[in-house]
């Protein structure tokens, strides 16, 4: 074959480049001892021609991006599945862990986008005591409506869900929780009257008498219901006190005013989706990019002095730029770069509590006991790679953490027009789902399911199944997921022991070791606080009358 012989690559249709075909070549020949042949100008012609038509062929970004698939996760709109705006011949036969972080993604931009009024989306979701209140009916507020300072200071709304530790920042404040729901999960308890005691123990008893028909079930409970579903956000927020102080970097962090004239940084957000075809919720945590540093070395966010600034690499941010204390010389909310190289830091990695550790932890300590909690340094156990070492092929074998990586990095540089700059100090650290086998989705949303660790589902009699028992799932996604700012001593690898009594451990625990396919209710009593869960959900433990 001579130069004037014309090879083409075959051209290649599926986004995801799973064909065998992608790799192949063929000649455009007559037979294959007489191949074609074409003067030095209709040669030209036809590179240009073949040019332009490969420019004209969408060609699979390179890793999990904010435009894979053909879709882009920009929050221009809210995404009630998990599949929404994927065109159908680039819709992969099955569910990713790419494709769940872009829809996780993609609804975070949608609720921390303005609102028209300068205010966040998810600001104007009612807030866990609108939906509970202590006497009269829910009332879904319907704007925006900012932190409620008496809510923020009382101890139920400053305990770690799991061990009720407090979390204090650099400055020795303590974090504070504010939970909030969509309308579809507000109006199911409001039409079924769920915010009643007496209600939610019905519930609990109809859900042992038949797990499948019984019990607490948000929307949507049929594959084929693709409307928005039910949503909860859980929020944690750094104290930067009164409005006068000004220390709250608003440039690099969304700063809320309270009804009371303090000023709280979000350092942290968890967003729970229902789908039509994830019964169990999708599960996405985001944090703040200067919370805490990596604990390890070689992670995407190393241990320094000050956090690097993902807008511009080889730079710095500082969230304590403000004060002039001292706090200023180390950026980080939750972590004291000074102190920690008091302690006998080395300036690379800090030692946590493991259960075979042997050298001294410097953080995620013990943070004593209420009143008198103490202020410790926070790191984080499962670090994101790099980005740059992130961006790999879809369909090679990688942890999600490298498409959770390459995902942020993504979102930074195609950050949508309107998006406040500040929201690109947040970031993706994990999302977590149920997978049954190949098939698309988790848990359908009618009924109690299994997994790992879970296997209560009394009495379940799916009509026309009943021989086959409740569904099995397997976890999926960033399956030892925690946010640091909410699950801090909980995150993976932690063995916390209680110094007074040995017997007492802090460890590890994902999303689906806590929250559960169950109604259960067990009300407050003299001896303790109660307990209430209904569809994965614990807000119900507020209920309160």
């Amino acid at each position: 074959m001579d130069a004037n012989t014309i090879v083409a690559p075959v051209a290649c249709h599926n986004v995801g480049c799973h064909n065998v075909g992608c790799n192949k070549r063929s000649a455009l020949h007559q037979s294959p001892s007489t191949p074609l042949r074409f003067s030095p100008q209709t040669l030209a012609a036809v590179a240009l021609l073949i040019a332009a038509s490969t420019a004209q062929a969408q060609t699979p970004p390179v890793g999990c991006t904010i435009n894979q698939y053909g879709r882009v996760a920009n929050g221009a709109t809210l995404w009630a599945t998990t599949d929404q705006g994927i065109p159908p011949a680039q819709l992969p036969p099955f569910e990713t862990n790419c494709m769940i972080n872009q829809f996780a993604y993609n609804n975070f931009l949608y609720l921390v986008g303005d609102d028209g009024a300068g205010h966040p989306r998810f600001m104007s979701m009612a807030a866990w005591y609108n939906l509970f209140p202590s006497k009269g009916v829910p009332v879904w507020p319907g704007s925006y409506t900012p932190l409620d300072g008496v809510q923020l200071n009382k101890v139920i709304n400053q305990a770690q869900a799991g061990d009720s530790f407090a979390l204090l920042d650099v400055a020795s404040q303590i974090t504070a929780y504010d939970i909030r729901v969509n309308k579809p999960f507000f109006d199911y308890v409001n039409t079924n009257k769920l915010y009643l005691q007496a209600n939610m123990n019905a519930a609990a008893k109809a859900f042992n008498a038949n797990s499948y028909t019984g019990g607490v079930f948000f929307p949507p409970t049929s594959i084929s219901d693709k409307s928005v579903g039910a949503m909860e956000i859980k929020t944690s927020w750094r104290s930067f006190g009164s409005i006068s102080n000004r220390l709250c970097p608003s440039d690099i962090m969304h700063c809320e005013v309270d009804d009371e004239s303090k000023v709280w940084g979000l350092a942290g957000l968890h967003l729970v989706q229902k789908t039509n075809t994830h019964g169990e919720f999708v599960w996405a945590s985001f944090e703040h990019t200067a919370n805490a540093p990596d604990c390890n070395i070689a992670g995407g966010n190393p241990l320094a002095r000050m956090p690097g600034d993902p807008t511009k690499p080889g730079s710095s941010i500082n969230v304590n730029k403000n004060y002039s204390n001292g706090l200023q010389q180390s950026g980080w909310n939750y972590f004291n770069f000074v102190n920690y190289l008091q302690q006998g830091g080395d300036g690379k990695s800090c030692v946590y509590p493991t259960q075979k550790g042997t050298n001294k932890a410097l953080c995620n300590t013990w943070p004593g006991s209420a009143p008198n909690w103490k202020r410790v340094d926070v790191c984080r156990t499962d670090v994101l790679a790099s980005p740059s070492k992130s961006c790999v092929a879809l369909n090679t074998q990688h942890p999600n953490s490298q498409d959770i990586a390459c995902l942020n990095s993504s979102v930074v540089s195609n950050a949508p027009s309107g998006l406040a700059a500040k929201w690109k100090y947040y970031k993706l650290i994990g999302m977590e789902w149920l997978i049954n086998g190949n098939t698309e989705g988790g848990g359908f949303g009618q009924g109690c399911f299994t997994y790992t660790g879970f296997s209560n589902c009394p009495n379940f009699k799916n009509p026309g199944s009943e021989s086959a028992g409740p569904p099995n799932y397997t976890r999926a996604g960033s399956t030892t997921m925690a946010n640091t700012t909410m699950e801090t001593w909980m995150q993976n690898g932690m063995y916390l022991v209680n110094p007074g009594d040995p017997s007492k451990v802090t460890s590890a625990r994902d999303c689906f070791g806590c929250h559960e396919p169950q109604t259960v209710a067990f009300p407050p009593s003299k001896t303790g606080a109660g307990f209430n869960e209904g569809d994965m959900s614990h807000l119900f433990s507020r209920i309160g009358q």
